[in-house]
């Protein structure tokens, strides 16, 4: 089997990257979840002297441990995806040269995103610095979606320039809705460890904002729905986002009203990269403007 130099090794590849990137947010959710984010208490060892954690160190250790040996998985997977970016060439023997942009800004985004969580442990988990661990990482997911689409070669839906408008804004109140439920993390207390400090925040008023924020982005989504109606490959993602964003926030609520358990703040935190991924393959998916709203509506009618 080819690994690097077909289309579909490129493929795997990219899908790989989206799989490994959406994994390690999850993976860092549950380290803050079971208290384990200074189970390692330095950086970049483990402990003092060693890399590793050692028998006595305990469950923390190694579940912090666990976590940093995912980021070794994701170099591996952003190197055999950029070897095979760069093999990757079009119909006519030219080089994918969006391929390779897109699989180095992932390689790039997989050590800063290891700096930021080292600089949190050295920083006694930080609110702040924890918190902006979660940017490389959404970064990441957007990244490899786009990379997906590339790779898979998926055909634009254009669409008219108003809906254009609004797939835009969708997708900057999204970002800044997952900005704002980072800071509601720094104000809850799952902090990662026992004795890390919080934010100071005030939990109720950061959680109705970063709630505020998620029904702007569903108003959005069905403003969509109206819009793309007769766009059946634009309408699919749209009600595949609006699906997700309803899950999200079925588990949001759900886990404010009872304290914050453990278990719902891990499946919270699957929902936040299935959001980022549905909410680029929309973006990306409709980044070429039909010349009117009737050439698409027309376009649309041609294809039933």
């Amino acid at each position: 089997m080819d690994l690097v130099s077909s289309p579909a090794a490129m493929r795997r590849w990219a899908l790989a990257s989206l799989i490994g990137n959406m994994g390690i947010v999850v993976t860092g959710g549950l380290v803050r979840v079971t208290g384990s984010g200074l189970g390692c208490s330095t950086w970049p060892q483990c402990t003092p002297g060693s890399y590793v954690p050692h028998a006595e160190s305990g469950a923390h250790a190694f579940i912090e441990f666990g976590n940093r040996t995912l980021t070794f998985v994701l170099v591996a997977i952003a190197i055999g995806t950029f070897v095979a970016a760069w093999r990757a060439r079009d119909a006519v023997g030219s080089p994918r040269r969006d391929l390779r942009g897109l699989a180095l800004a992932a390689a790039l985004g997989i050590p800063a995103q290891a700096v930021i969580g080292g600089i949190s442990v050295l920083t006694g988990l930080n609110p702040w610095v924890v918190g902006l661990h979660l940017v490389p990482s959404i970064a990441l997911i957007v990244i490899s979606t786009v990379l997906v689409h590339q790779a898979w070669r998926v055909v634009p839906a254009p669409v008219p320039a108003r809906a254009r408008l609004v797939v835009v804004a969708t997708f900057v109140v999204g970002l800044v809705a997952m900005l704002a439920g980072m800071v509601v993390t720094g104000a809850g207390p799952n902090s990662g460890d026992g004795g890390a400090a919080r934010n100071g925040l005030d939990l109720t008023t950061v959680a109705r904002v970063h709630s505020l924020s998620v029904w702007v982005v569903v108003a959005l989504t069905i403003v969509l729905l109206a819009l793309l109606r007769r766009v059946p490959g634009a309408r699919r993602a749209v009600q595949l986002l609006l699906v997700v964003e309803l899950a999200q926030g079925a588990v949001g609520y759900a886990q404010y009203f009872l304290a914050l358990p453990a278990a719902l703040v891990a499946l919270h935190m699957v929902g936040t990269t299935l959001f980022t991924a549905a909410l680029t393959h929309l973006w990306w998916l409709t980044r070429t403007p039909a010349a009117s709203a009737e050439a698409v509506e027309t376009g649309a009618a041609t294809t039933h």
